[in-house]
C-alpha cells in the first residue's frame, strides 16, 4: 500500500487563513474577556499609559477620561463582534480537523489525539507564567503541528485525497470568516488610533512635544492589566 508522510502543507490552509491575521488579534481568550470587562465598566476609566509621564491638570484628566469612555464604548461593541467571528472560525477549523480524522485508522487517530493532548497540556502549563516563547526569535511551528500534532502520521493516498476534498469544501467559509476578522481588526486599530489623536487635542503644545518625544525614544511595552488564573479541575 502506498503510504506518504503527512506534511503541514496538506492541512495548512485551514489554519493559515486565520494565522495570516496579525498576531495581536490572537491573544489569549481569557485576556480578551478581561479587556471586554474593562471596556464595559464605565466607572473604571483610566488614562492611557502613554500619558503617565505628562503633568496633566485636573480638567485635562477629566476631558481625557471622557474621550476614553466614549471610544471604549464603541470598542466594546467591535470586540464583541470580533469574538463571535473568531470563535466561529475556531469552530469551523475544529470541525474540519475532526472530519479529516474520521478517515484515519484507530491507531492514527490515537497518535494524533495523544500528540494534541500533550500540546494542549504544555500550553496550559505556560499559562499564568512569565515563561512565554519569544515570538520575535522563536522559529514558528507549522499551524497543524501546533493545533493537532498530525505531522509525521503516515497517510494513504486515499486518506490524503479525502482530506483535500474536505478542505476544499471549507475553503470558502474560512475565507469569508477571515475577511470578517480582518475587517474587525482594522476597525479596532482605527478606533484606538483615533482615540489617541483626539486625546492629543487636549494637550498643550509642550505636552504634545513631550508625548511625541517619549513615543520616539521609548519602546512600546506590553502591559497586562490583570492576571488570569485557571482554577484546577477537581477530580
Amino acid at each position: 500500500m502506498n503510504y506518504r508522510m503527512f506534511s503541514t502543507a496538506a492541512f495548512a490552509f485551514a489554519i493559515a487563513i486565520v494565522s495570516s491575521v496579525s498576531p495581536a488579534i490572537a491573544e489569549n481568550p481569557a485576556d480578551t474577556r478581561v479587556r471586554n470587562k474593562a471596556l464595559a465598566s464605565p466607572g473604571e476609566v483610566t488614562i492611557p499609559t502613554c500619558l503617565e509621564k505628562l503633568t496633566l491638570t485636573k480638567q485635562q484628566q477629566e476631558q481625557i477620561k471622557q474621550i476614553v469612555r466614549d471610544y471604549d464604548a464603541d470598542l466594546a461593541l467591535v470586540w464583541k463582534q470580533f469574538g463571535i467571528s473568531y470563535l466561529e472560525t475556531v469552530r469551523t477549523e475544529a470541525q474540519l480537523l475532526t472530519a479529516i480524522e474520521d478517515n484515519l485508522t484507530d491507531a492514527q487517530r490515537k497518535q494524533v489525539r495523544d500528540q494534541r493532548r500533550k500540546t494542549a497540556q504544555h500550553q496550559k502549563s505556560l499559562a499564568g507564567t512569565d515563561d512565554k516563547p519569544n515570538q520575535a526569535t522563536t522559529k514558528p511551528s507549522g499551524a497543524v503541528e501546533e493545533e493537532i500534532g498530525i505531522v509525521g502520521v503516515p497517510l494513504t493516498a486515499e486518506q490524503e485525497a479525502a482530506a483535500d476534498e474536505l478542505q476544499e469544501k471549507c475553503l470558502g467559509c474560512l475565507r469569508s470568516l477571515n475577511r470578517d476578522i480582518q475587517g474587525l481588526h482594522i476597525r479596532l486599530v482605527s478606533l484606538e488610533a483615533d482615540k489617541l489623536v483626539e486625546i492629543e487635542n487636549v494637550l498643550t503644545p509642550e505636552q504634545l512635544r513631550q508625548l511625541r518625544e517619549n513615543r520616539q525614544n521609548s519602546p512600546i511595552e506590553l502591559k497586562v492589566s490583570a492576571k488570569v488564573t485557571t482554577p484546577a479541575k477537581s477530580r
